[in-house]
């Protein structure tokens, strides 16, 4: 079970980066300070994985998307 929630978390962060990369903020640095968080967790996010279902979700709603847009693979 720990091991689907790490790979659901994997994806979710592949998929940011996606989102990311197709938005027009671009660049991770330009997506963290409108999203009002710090670089290094956006990479965070990207390289390890979200792990939190609310930030999940503020992600979605930031990028008007549904949440389980970022489970997709």
């Amino acid at each position: 079970m720990e091991q689907n929630i790490k790979d659901l978390g994997l994806v979710a962060g592949a998929n940011l980066k996606r989102l990311i990369k197709n938005s027009k903020y671009k660049t991770q640095e330009e997506f963290a300070f409108e999203f009002g968080t710090d670089v290094r967790t956006i990479g965070r996010w990207v390289n390890k994985g979200i792990k939190n279902l609310d930030t999940i979700q503020q992600i979605a709603a930031f990028f008007g998307v549904d949440a389980l847009t970022l489970f997709s693979e």
